[in-house]
């Protein structure tokens, strides 16, 4: 099949049902948060309680790295003494079927979207989803009786976007982006706020002349 140009891959994914072009950082409610705990995480990401509002969403271990404490191979020291321990700021590419199936799954209430061409432009990428046959060695170094099992034969720039498929996980239906540590942004980049629409009055104050857009996730079952 030919290489579509770049005004033909751009048209076609325009007019695609399943392509989106926000990107969503979603709080999660399944592991016991609170609505108020929630609530309390979103206004601290946009500085609603700052006299000087600086907003920034802060970064957290991800990817396989992170996961797996991983050997990694340091060039520096010429050991296994690598950092794995990477950090990023998660976003999904969901339409909005997804971000109602993250609603559903999540027990989501609240989140920000930005344009992608947005983070794109500030340094955020697609994840890399990799079947771990695909990435897993076995190495023996001289004087150690066990092979040690590695994943470190991806350039280092891009551990934080791994996440490995197997039989126990699989991340692919979550279209996740990430930009590696924290991400301090304007208000002005903001497409969407996501709250009960009760909330809006908390979350009103940083609009101007109506943007960005305040919307209730539970308005998805309307559509």
């Amino acid at each position: 099949m030919a290489k579509a140009s770049s005004n033909e891959a751009s048209k076609l994914a325009r007019l695609s049902s399943d392509c989106s072009f926000l990107l969503t950082h979603m709080i999660r409610q399944n592991d016991g948060r609170t609505d108020k705990e929630s609530k309390d995480i979103l206004r601290s990401i946009l500085g609603i309680s700052e006299k000087q509002p600086s907003p920034n969403l802060k970064a957290f271990p991800v990817g396989w790295y992170s996961v797996a404490n991983a050997s990694i191979y340091n060039p520096e020291t010429g050991k296994f003494d690598g950092n794995g321990n990477v950090k990023a700021v998660c976003f999904t590419e969901s339409t909005l079927s997804g971000l109602r199936a993250h609603r559903e799954v999540f027990s989501v209430q609240y989140g920000i979207a930005f344009d992608r061409d947005c983070l794109f432009q500030k340094g955020a990428n697609p994840c890399l989803n990799i079947r771990e046959d695909l990435l897993k060695i076995s190495v023996r170094i001289n004087g150690e009786q066990y092979a040690r099992h590695l994943y470190n034969f991806v350039p280092l720039e891009l551990h934080p976007y791994v996440n490995i498929i197997n039989q126990g996980f699989d991340a692919t239906h979550e279209r996740e982006w990430r930009f590696v540590g924290d991400m301090k942004f304007r208000l002005s980049e903001i497409r969407f706020i996501f709250c009960p629409d009760e909330k809006f009055s908390i979350f009103s104050s940083i609009q101007k002349k109506g943007a960005p857009t305040l919307f209730d996730l539970e308005w998805l079952d309307r559509i």
